[in-house]
């Protein structure tokens, strides 16, 4: 029993809580990707003798609400910009996709982190919150858009691609902030060879891109200099009341989306769902860098 004279021994259920994750996540990409067959399956059966099943339908089916668009955006500033208006991802309609495909920078790069302790944004990262929480935004290059419509099954390929990177991004954030999912949002595009483009995701408070091999700050430096930033304002904000999680909730939910995560990079599914790169980054590149920083202890709860 993990009990020490009648008392929960917390180190006993941590580990038991390890072990059941990493028992648990073998299959969970697995049982993913099947769900995306799945889901195309079932929205094809609703649309015999209509149309053929779609991407769109397909990611609605899923995720709800989910703002669709089709034109390229794969431009580097989507990852280099601080003053990229992303919050344009998240409103549908043409007028919304012409201004980010046609986007240029103007000017020095805004400052986006800390100074002398405060906080400061340019006005297009704080225009994200006014993104409501849950929101999925998709991109999709019109090569492929023409491709899908011609092949179903190249649909249900993007689908799984971009179900995949879904799933390893939201582990990973949790076992950064566990409960972080809940109040998040998430956009990602996919370039005209089939694979994804760019990236991101946001919550109230905090925001993360994907970066390319070739840009000039690492990812993960950057990812983790943002969040150094945002839990000393989740402190000052006591927003973990917010998140209504005890401390050793927390950390042992962030032990569970860890080994998951970990467990997901072995098994060889994440790698073929995901395509060769992310943002131009090697899938391999990408998990080194995932696997360091959470093997390392690499969370914000323990």
């Amino acid at each position: 029993m993990n009990t020490i004279n009648g008392i929960i021994n917390p180190y006993s259920a941590w580990m038991q809580a390890q072990k059941t994750a990493s028992a648990q996540a073998g299959g969970f990409l697995e049982k993913a990707i099947k769900a995306a067959g799945a889901s195309a399956a079932s929205e094809a059966e609703k649309t015999e003798g209509t149309s053929a099943v779609s991407l769109e339908s397909m990611l609605k089916e899923k995720y709800g609400n989910v703002v669709y668009h089709v034109f390229d955006a794969s431009s580097s500033y989507w990852r280099t910009r601080n003053d990229y208006p992303h919050y344009l991802l998240y409103q549908e309609g043409d007028a919304a996709a012409k201004e980010l495909e046609n986007w240029r920078p103007s000017g020095p790069n805004p400052f986006y982190g800390s100074i002398d302790g405060r906080f400061t944004a340019p006005k297009e990262i704080r225009a994200l919150q006014g993104v409501p929480s849950g929101m999925t935004a998709v991109v999709i290059h019109p090569d492929v858009q023409k491709r899908m419509e011609e092949n179903p099954a190249y649909a249900k390929e993007i689908m799984a691609r971009i179900d995949a990177w879904f799933t390893f991004d939201q582990l990973r954030n949790e076992a950064m902030i566990p409960g972080i999912s809940a109040r998040s949002s998430r956009a990602i595009a996919i370039g005209a060879d089939g694979e994804i483009a760019n990236a991101q995701s946001f919550s109230h408070g905090r925001i993360t891109f994907s970066t390319s091999g070739e840009d000039s700050t690492d990812w993960w430096d950057l990812r983790m200099s943002r969040q150094a930033e945002y839990m000393r304002r989740r402190t000052e904000d006591q927003i973990a009341h917010k998140l209504q999680l005890s401390d050793w909730a927390a950390a042992s939910a962030a032990a569970n989306a860890r080994a998951e995560v970990l467990q997901m990079m072995e098994s060889g599914s994440l790698k073929e769902a995901l395509g060769g790169t992310v943002a131009g980054c090697p899938v391999e590149e990408l998990f080194a860098s995932t696997r360091a920083f959470l093997s390392s202890g690499g969370s914000f709860w323990g």
